[in-house]
């Protein structure tokens, strides 16, 4: 019989993964706990050797009509194929090169087809990946490090570089360098405007999202001027304020112009080639910037100001407390436990320039935090989440979808789908409300339909319960969520088993079809269960 109590394995892989499988379960009681951590928290460079093998054989249709030529528009033809993820595999330039003839020489599907293709390979990672900790964990830091996909079609065509070459690598390494390298990114230095940035006019966008949402956080502002009361902590060797004020932000803006992208401007040796590559343009650089956070960038020239300014937020304390409770809470829930937040805080500053120091913090918060992380679900899952836990737990084979880069984008949810910089919330009222809830329902009722989503439930559930609908519920609730949902929803459930176009009557008529059509709608609506809501 099925319990009502789930698992300490099912409830801590659930926090930290896209949805706890019968077989991960299996491994962890296999290997223990702080062994599958250790293993998740050392994953190879790229993607694991049959993931990468499924990847690059997905294929996907793109069909558009042709444009006549008008003017100096020259138009593009008709076409009609199922072609290789190749956009995935272009460089910077390659990108920023069909951004730039998308409209004249090419078709916009052209432009749209860089999402998707992201976009499809993000649900096939997220499902398939064995290294579930770092599937969590970027999706974590691409909302927290955001980049809304509606600003700048240069930026959003670099996206899959900004998601596959600055984000994934760096998540188990250190915060430094990931803040470093989001910094130089073609997407943020366009969605935040610092590439626009001048000596004249030194953008604001970039720095004062960097100090408020990137590091030291909105509980660090402090006012227009720093009180000479606020006091200082030890940085990086230096004594450095505790708090951020708005004069902070104009010296950081100061200070990090100049860090732009090779979009055709003027640079130092004449005019630089539009490649949306980094570049350090002295020509955009502001040379005034003074005090920042009581450290005097004037005996600094070039970039090394820009890197000190990146060298003192990425170690404040404030960053530490502000990211650590972030994480906790993406963990934990809406009110993660402080002993959980103080113990990671702790390994956040003692590994500050360590190549491994966020990996360290996510060991202190799953490993030695271990006994938060058995304690029952506190977490609404996002839509997205749901999703992608409901194709785990079936077993489900995610192909190349085309339409993925569109699902729950109504909502707010899905990659770089959040229009402005803070981010979607992380706070569970986000997720319910009715149209929220509305949504989620009718896609996980429709999603099986799909035809880039294969799975047989049929071939999934033991024969032996064929003649059993509560056998059959039992089954698939114990598959998906780990116990029996209320007793009402039990019930529920088996009643449709019951009925004429349920799964007992399926088995007896003994068409496969006919019950793989009736385990679908089964699983669907424990899917859209409170309980499958939860992680």
């Amino acid at each position: 019989m099925l319990s009502s109590i789930s698992s300490f394995e099912a409830n801590a892989l659930n926090r930290i993964t896209f949805g706890a499988r019968a077989q991960d379960i299996a491994r962890v009681r296999t290997m223990g706990w702080s062994a599958w951590v250790d293993d998740q928290l050392n994953p190879p460079a790229g993607d694991e050797p049959d993931l990468a093998a499924h990847i690059n054989q997905l294929a996907m249709r793109i069909k558009y009509a042709g444009q006549a030529p008008f003017g100096n528009i020259p138009g593009w033809q008709p076409l009609d194929q199922t072609r290789p993820l190749t956009y995935l595999k272009l460089d910077n330039a390659g990108l920023w090169d069909i951004a730039r003839r998308s409209d004249v020489s090419l078709a916009p599907n052209e432009r749209y087809r860089i999402q998707q293709e992201m976009n499809a390979v993000t649900w096939v990672r997220n499902v398939h990946s064995r290294y579930q900790i770092r599937e969590f964990m970027s999706d974590f830091w691409n909302n927290h490090f955001t980049i809304g996909r509606q600003e700048c079609i240069y930026g959003t065509a670099s996206l899959p570089l900004y998601d596959t070459q600055v984000i994934r690598p760096r998540v188990f390494g250190s915060f430094r360098d990931l803040l470093g390298a989001v910094a130089r990114s073609p997407s943020m230095l366009r969605f935040l405007n610092n590439s626009e940035s001048t000596a004249d006019h030194p953008n604001e966008n970039y720095a004062r999202e960097l100090l408020e949402l990137h590091t030291l956080g909105a509980p660090a502002y402090v006012g227009i001027t720093a009180p000479a009361s606020l006091g200082t902590v030890e940085v990086v060797g230096r004594q450095v304020a505790a708090g951020f004020s708005d004069q902070d932000i104009v010296q950081a803006s100061r200070a990090l112009s100049g860090w732009t992208l090779e979009q055709g401007q003027a640079g130092p040796n004449g005019i630089l080639p539009f490649t949306g590559n980094f570049i350090f343009n002295p020509l955009q650089h502001n040379a005034q910037a003074g005090m920042f956070m009581g450290v005097d960038l004037s005996r600094l020239s070039g970039m090394a100001q820009g890197e000190l300014i990146l060298d003192i937020v990425a170690n404040h304390p404030a960053t530490a407390d502000f990211m650590v409770r972030k994480i906790a809470r993406r963990i934990f829930g809406d009110a993660p436990p402080e002993g959980a937040i103080l113990g990671a805080k702790g390994v956040w500053l003692s590994t500050r320039g360590r190549p491994d120091q966020l990996k360290q913090v996510m060991r202190a918060l799953t490993v030695s935090g271990m006994e938060q992380m058995g304690l029952p679900a506190a977490k609404v899952r996002r839509p997205y989440e749901r999703l992608i836990a409901f194709l785990r737990t079936t077993d489900t084979v995610i192909n190349a979808y085309d339409g993925a880069w569109l699902v729950f984008s109504s909502l707010g949810d899905g990659m770089f789908v959040w229009a402005t910089p803070e981010g979607r919330p992380d706070t569970d009222a986000q997720w319910q409300t009715a149209a929220a809830n509305l949504e989620t329902w009718n896609t996980l009722l429709q999603i099986m339909s799909t035809p880039s989503l294969r799975t047989s439930l049929y071939d999934q559930t033991p024969l032996e319960y064929a003649g059993s609908a509560i056998q059959i519920v039992e089954y698939w609730v114990g598959r998906m969520v780990g116990r029996t949902l209320r007793p009402a929803a039990m019930q529920a459930l088996i009643d449709e088993a019951l009925t004429p176009i349920g799964v007992l009557a399926a088995y007896r008529s003994a068409g496969i079809n006919n019950i793989e059509t009736a385990l679908r709608r089964l699983t669907s609506l424990i899917a859209i269960s409170p309980e499958f809501g939860m992680r």
